[in-house]
């Protein structure tokens, strides 16, 4: 009896434990297949009413910005290309012309921008609003990348400074200069950001600081207005020049492995999707995906996981 007893005592709380992590998990699974599959098709906008929208896309010169621009204004957007590199910009709008037969020459418009000079960044939007009077949609994509390891840094800390500038400070004030107009429309900001704002990897203090502050300020900017929808993009390695120009602290420029690198086309594509279908964020990588999630349950065995992908990202 008293055995009985105590195996009743100890059995009871299992039971109960049991069937609340069997209910959790059934909420859980639920609400994860609601919240990606059914609430973006919900939520998700015509592709009609692209047409006449402005878009601004930064870092238009080349890679994810260029092959934003081309889905944008395959659509009937109007579209800003921004970036420091005239001729790259234009070149980038003779090829949408010659490609796409609908899109007229007043649909693309181009302006040079350094972002990290403020009076850069109010001239390119009022040239936008002199142009189009109004925008939709700001696709912030200009960044730039470093391998720094942090031992060897020496005195100068200015390549921490200048990832701040370009990756973080610009957004914000660019961000601070639209915000009434994206307000009166309704629009979306889409952020390109990294996986390097989610997890720190070796030789990345300076880009993943960065990149963790600009998901920190367009999440807590997200709360503050429901008028305007942000995306945050958190790409992997994608196929572009971004890689290709990435350089070292002592110059030198950095050789990547590139056999699993995702187009910039595809991803380009896949943001598109994400800011039509409202989605506050988009990870596109089954890694990242993989380690957003067990992050919080095992965070020793994701930073091996980082440790070692972004190792063997890099030819030795």
């Amino acid at each position: 009896m008293v055995v009985g007893s105590l195996l009743l005592f100890i059995g009871f709380p299992y039971i109960v434990l049991k069937s609340v992590l069997s209910v959790l998990f059934t909420f859980l699974t639920v609400y994860y297949i609601v919240d990606q599959f059914l609430l973006p098709k919900l939520r998700e906008k015509p592709l009609s009413s692209y047409k006449g929208k402005v878009v601004i896309i930064t870092g238009a010169s080349g890679g994810i910005g260029e092959e934003c621009a081309k889905q944008y204004a395959r659509l009937g957007s109007k579209v800003v290309l921004v970036a420091r590199r005239t001729e790259q910009l234009n070149r980038v709008k003779e090829n949408i012309l010659k490609n796409y037969s609908r899109v007229k020459d007043e649909d693309l418009l181009v302006v040079k921008a350094d972002l990290t000079i403020q009076d850069d960044c109010k001239q390119m939007v009022q040239t936008v609003i002199d142009n189009y009077s109004k925008i939709d949609i700001c696709v912030w994509n200009a960044g730039l990348g470093s391998l720094i390891e942090f031992s060897k840094l020496g005195d100068d800390i200015q390549i921490y400074r200048d990832n701040m500038e370009i990756n973080y400070f610009s957004l914000v004030y660019c961000t601070h200069l639209v915000f009434p107009y994206l307000i009166q429309s309704k629009g979306s900001i889409v952020v390109i950001s990294s996986l390097a704002g989610k997890f720190g990897t070796a030789l990345r203090t300076s880009y993943s600081a960065s990149k963790h502050a600009v998901q920190g300020f367009f999440n807590s900017l997200r709360h503050e207005t429901k008028d305007i929808q942000i995306t945050i993009v958190n790409p992997g390695f994608i196929l572009t020049e971004f890689h290709d120009n990435l350089k070292t602290l002592d110059g030198n420029k950095v050789e990547r492995n590139k056999g699993n690198f995702m187009t910039a086309e595809r991803c380009a594509a896949e943001i598109l999707e994400a800011e039509r279908q409202r989605r506050r964020e988009l990870i596109q990588s089954a890694k990242g995906k993989f380690g957003v999630i067990v992050q919080n349950i095992a965070p020793d065995l994701v930073d091996f996981l980082s440790h070692k992908f972004a190792s063997s990202s890099v030819k030795k």
